[in-house]
């Protein structure tokens, strides 16, 4: 078995494999636009002689963490012939594309599961949910009337991404959006956009949105005040006659329930994306944890079958500033130095914890973090806390 990028010649076979595993048919327009494209595609795939048996891609992204900007690696198209399945061909894939990630300082890695146990197996752990609202239209917040104005159909992309970049950096894992990203990702199929201006005529918020069968199906919403989210509530509950319920999908901390007149509406909470963290010990030299005055030291073991050069154990300190290292250990000795302040966790596990998922503390109640109170507390502390949040795909 041989596994290699795939080049302009595998188009096709990439092309086919994909339409039998995902269950779609592209045209022969389509076809050739993501031909032209493709030669910029990383494809990884496994072959056996000179067929195509699995694939994946790989996509060089950004994303923030506690507003800092680091490399991420997002995985999609996992796709295996089924009589080639079973053979721990995308295990291979897996393998590979953390080497890769890790060659090119990707420090993340995201995906959208098709089964979340599959992929806990190779240190993916769901890092960020959903707050999905059904909301019948009798039960929508009152119009306050707000200054300002709402602008149906801006699809200024500029327009939408200023909104966009002063938002997303309150949540953690966050993606930023480049021009091309928001053209063939964000606004691709979208049936209708509003925008609300202030007074002054500056856009404060906006929502991409689609109607069917009298629901209100929101794609993405965002807004900088109440002022402007008030704003977008006015437009939508201006469709009163037209709709029967509106729908919408916000992250896990929103407060709607407290804003809403009855907040006896259909509220659910849906898992969404996976991510690990693809080389610890720069990913805890980059992130920017709370500075204490003091200076901490743990002994940290990580569980990482799959990222060898994460597995083991390590020294862990983060100065009085809020600067972290992980010095790998040579000698016993340099771990029972750390007595007291050990704790042992899964590569996928510490990466649901950095992200801001579940605290220290919550972890080790559950079982799933091996550390004393006092480390779980300690680590609490150090670990700032903001809310996960994805609102892409892909």
């Amino acid at each position: 078995m041989e596994i290699r990028r795939l080049t302009d010649q595998d188009f096709d076979d990439n092309v086919a494999l994909a339409e039998y595993a995902f269950l779609y048919t592209l045209s022969d327009q389509q076809k050739e636009e993501r031909r032209k494209r493709f030669g910029d595609e990383i494809v990884w795939g496994a072959f056996e002689g000179q067929e195509l048996c699995a694939k994946l891609a790989l996509m060089p992204l950004e994303v923030y963490v506690h507003e800092k900007k680091l490399k991420m690696g997002g995985i999609g198209g996992v796709a295996t012939w089924p009589e080639k399945r079973r053979k721990d061909m995308v295990t291979l894939l897996l393998r590979r594309a953390l080497e890769e990630m890790k060659n090119q300082g990707q420090l993340l890695s995201y995906l959208h599961p098709f089964s979340v146990a599959f992929y806990r197996k190779y240190g993916w752990e769901i890092f960020t949910d959903n707050k999905n609202y059904s909301i019948p239209v009798d039960k929508l917040p009152a119009r306050q009337n707000v200054p300002g104005r709402v602008v149906r159909e801006v699809r200024d992309i500029s327009v939408l991404k200023s909104v966009y970049d002063r938002v997303i950096t309150r949540y953690n894992g966050a993606m930023t959006r480049s021009g091309n990203w928001w053209k063939n990702r964000v606004m691709s199929g979208i049936p209708y956009t509003a925008v609300y201006y202030n007074e002054i005529g500056e856009p404060e918020a906006y929502v991409l949105y689609a109607i069917e069968e009298k629901v209100w199906i929101t794609e993405e919403m965002f807004w900088l005040n109440e002022t402007a989210r008030q704003g977008l509530w006015d437009f939508i509950g201006n469709h009163d006659s037209k709709l029967k319920e509106v729908r919408l999908k916000l992250p896990a901390d929103d407060p709607l329930s407290l804003l809403l007149p009855d907040p006896m509406v259909k509220q659910e909470i849906e898992p969404y994306f996976m991510g690990r963290i693809v080389d610890a010990a720069v990913f805890v030299r980059e992130y920017p944890f709370a500075g204490l005055g003091t200076h901490s030291r743990f002994s940290l073991k990580i569980e990482d079958r799959d990222a060898p050069w994460n597995e083991g154990t390590w020294v862990w300190s983060i100065s009085p500033d809020g600067t972290g290292d992980l010095e790998s250990v040579r000698t016993p000795a340099d771990a029972e130095n750390e007595a007291g302040n050990g704790l042992s966790v899964s590569i996928g596990l510490l990466t649901a914890m950095l992200l801001g998922y579940r605290r220290p503390s919550d972890l080790r109640r559950f079982g799933l973090l091996e550390a004393s109170e006092a480390t779980a507390e300690r680590l609490d502390a150090l670990i700032p806390a903001r809310t996960p949040y994805l609102p892409d795909y892909f």
